[in-house]
């Protein structure tokens, strides 16, 4: 039986009535365009945040993270965190975006196991948010769609945690599907799906410098963007994001922005077109190509956006000359946490001894790397159902 449901049976004396899942994920060319409404190639990762849970009638979530052996209480009433450490700020943060919603909360006990590590780039924090709202729905006999439940998981993070993230993150773990990779128009708020190479798979390497995006230079990227789309929107009303201007129009303003808002600017605009590159690349497997684009894509986030810190360069370094390697970049927004590889399937334990070695000579840290599958997004089962597919 599964790990989480055996910690609700020993927590909860009883049995969990519901299993949740939710992916975290991996951006493999987009970083800091969904807010700038542009395009993102997005892999939602099998590394999931999973929930057992039952419907209870009392007055407050009581939940359990297995990670960290903490407790949570969060008041149906209000969203209030009553009790517990911090990671219950995302599910309080949730539970208040669906009351503001109208929607009545009805209290559950859960106990969430995580495969995605903390504070890594890789959406941990929109996986238990997906999470939470999918459940509050269950229980609380509520229907939310897909594409709402990903626009107030990210009011949630805006509004009630305080971190001005884009929709990627909530998008891809909401919307994930098996055997795709998608494609995002963060405008929009559609995707498609990209064709990916048989032979190459994804490995995630893992910096061991944990990522803190509140309080951090996250904001200020942010600002810096919004700098340099109203110098440009001053003569170009129709300009109201980045994705609105093309390289040629940056050019002839990027002298009249501050310094550091045309670097963004720059970045952004050519990181943007990257990934309609990196889709063409993908669908005619051109090794060369996808080497070319992440590599670009890498030292643009370390000269213009400068999300970059000495570890990511440790590791790009290591990940760029390790066996088996076909392409290499950051992941997330940058600042720590985890950066991506593409690799040749059949040499994935090669390049993940090569790496950790390289790593470990540069910096004297110990790294985690994953090798990676797409995953479905986030879903609800029966515990009863889950038992008897692991039975078969």
């Amino acid at each position: 039986m599964n790990k989480v449901i055996n910690k609700f049976e020993e927590l909860f004396g009883s049995k969990a009535e519901f299993f949740a899942s939710s992916p975290g994920r991996v951006d493999l060319m987009g970083s800091h365009t969904d807010y700038n409404h542009g395009y993102v190639v997005t892999m939602p990762v099998d590394l999931k945040i999973e929930c057992a849970f039952s419907a209870t009638e009392e007055s407050a979530l009581t939940l359990y993270s297995c990670n960290l052996d903490t407790f949570a209480k969060i008041d149906i009433k209000t969203g209030d965190q009553i009790e517990g450490d911090d990671w219950g700020k995302y599910v309080s943060a949730v539970a208040k975006v669906c009351l503001d919603e109208g929607h009545t909360l009805k209290a559950f006990n859960g106990a969430f196991c995580s495969t995605v590590p903390i504070g890594s780039g890789l959406s941990s924090s929109a996986a238990l948010e997906a999470a939470v709202i999918a459940i509050l729905g269950k229980v609380g006999g509520f229907e939310i769609d897909k594409k709402n439940s990903a626009l107030l998981t990210q009011k949630a993070e805006n509004k009630y945690v305080g971190v001005n993230c884009g929709i990627l993150d909530q998008y891809s773990v909401i919307f994930g599907e098996r055997h795709k990779v998608i494609k995002l128009d963060c405008r929009e708020l559609t995707h498609s799906q990209v064709e990916w190479p048989s032979d190459v798979m994804v490995a995630i390497c893992n910096t061991v410098k944990p990522r803190q995006l509140h309080g951090s230079e996250y904001d200020d990227r942010r600002r810096d963007c919004e700098a340099a789309v109203a110098v440009i929107a001053k003569d170009h009303p129709n300009v109201t994001h980045l994705r609105d201007v093309s390289i040629e129009l940056f050019n002839e303003y990027k002298d009249k922005m501050p310094a550091n808002a045309a670097k963004r600017a720059q970045f952004i605009i050519e990181e943007n077109d990257r990934t309609h590159e990196l889709q063409a690349a993908l669908t005619k497997n051109d090794k060369a190509a996808l080497k070319d684009v992440f590599h670009r894509s890498f030292v643009g986030a370390r000269d213009l956006f400068q999300i970059s810190n000495n570890e990511m360069n440790c590791m790009y370094e290591a990940m760029s000359t390790a066996t088996g390697v076909v392409a290499s970049r950051q992941a997330g927004a940058g600042f720590g946490g985890c950066m991506a590889s593409l690799v040749k399937k059949d040499q994935l334990e090669a390049f993940k001894k090569d790496v950790f070695n390289k790593y470990k000579e540069l910096t004297g840290l110990e790294c985690q790397i994953y090798g990676v599958h797409t995953s479905q997004g986030t879903n609800i089962k029966p515990v009863e159902a889950l038992a008897t597919a692991e039975a078969k």
